[in-house]
């Protein structure tokens, strides 16, 4: 009887030893939550949100997508976060992103599906001299600069932003570019909204001047502003640039007027929106809605 006594209160108290542990494991262990959005199918040319919440400190996280890394950022205590953006000629599929730190404490990986978007013909009526205008070299190294423009700088709110111009949109991004009836050869990595000459051009969202010039040939003078995190916007055709280079701009604050220079054949803002080097589609995501032209 006695030893049946001491056989369970050895039992018992092993029990109790092993569930203290078990809690102190529950208690200690890292709480992660990663979020990928759109989480399934992502159109061409759209914008994927990389989220994280986690409890464990991550050095240098970084994601990768078709063997090529990006980096993400630390947005405040315990989130990060990452941009991708599809290429408007993307292949359709299904792609992993996997995602990963120094510290061995991100090993996630995720699972998106793109899909084919329509992109509609436009048709384009120009001048000879027109036809033969090109950008000089200054101009694309300053655009280029622009487009892979990295920095810590945080977004300082979260999407949709406000539209940059008041006006329709007169064409959308990705059509199919035809000039004379010919081809272009590419399509269109901006939105053009239609708006008199002098309208006021707006940031939409806080940022910092990467380049204000109004000597370009082919964009005419221009403005880009990097908001941070591989996010880029670049504002084209202006007829008056009212910022430079280093200014720290705030949301829907003026940097310019909507004109027609450069390349244009009448008044209207081109505008274009960049993630880590990637042309993607300002109103899927990031835009308030705008209505289209009629």
């Amino acid at each position: 009887m006695k030893k049946g006594l001491v056989f369970s209160l050895l039992i018992i108290a092993l029990l109790a030893l092993f569930s203290v542990k078990i809690g102190c494991l529950a208690e200690g262990s890292a709480i992660k939550e990663v979020s990928v959005t759109p989480n399934e199918e992502v159109k061409q040319g759209e914008t994927v949100f990389i989220r994280i919440k986690t409890s464990d400190e991550l050095r240098d996280p970084v994601f990768s997508y078709k063997n090529k890394k990006y980096k993400i950022f630390k947005t405040g205590e315990n989130e990060y976060t990452g941009l991708l953006g599809i290429n408007t000629l993307e292949k359709p599929g299904k792609y992993k992103i996997y995602m990963s730190d120094q510290n061995g404490n991100l090993k996630d990986k995720a699972y998106i599906s793109v899909i084919a978007k329509d992109h509609p013909k436009q048709y384009i009526t120009v001048t000879k001299g027109m036809a033969g205008l090109r950008a000089t070299a200054h101009e694309l190294r300053q655009i280029g600069r622009a487009k892979y423009t990295l920095t810590d700088i945080k977004l300082r709110a979260e999407p949709p932003y406000n539209s940059p111009a008041d006006g329709c949109i007169i064409s959308e991004f990705g059509v199919r570019r035809y000039y004379n009836g010919e081809f272009s050869g590419n399509y269109h990595k901006g939105v053009d909204i239609k708006a008199p000459t002098g309208e006021p051009v707006r940031s939409i969202t806080d940022g910092k001047v990467i380049f204000a010039d109004d000597t370009f040939r082919l964009h005419g003078a221009s403005v880009a502003v990097d908001h941070g995190q591989g996010l880029t916007s670049l504002y084209i055709h202006l007829s008056k640039v009212d910022v430079k280079e280093g200014d720290i701009v705030k949301a829907d604050q003026k940097i310019g007027e909507v004109g027609m220079t450069g390349f244009a054949t009448g008044p209207h803002l081109h505008w274009g929106l960049y993630v880590n080097g990637t042309p993607v589609d300002p109103m899927q995501g990031w835009i308030k809605p705008v209505n289209l032209c009629k």
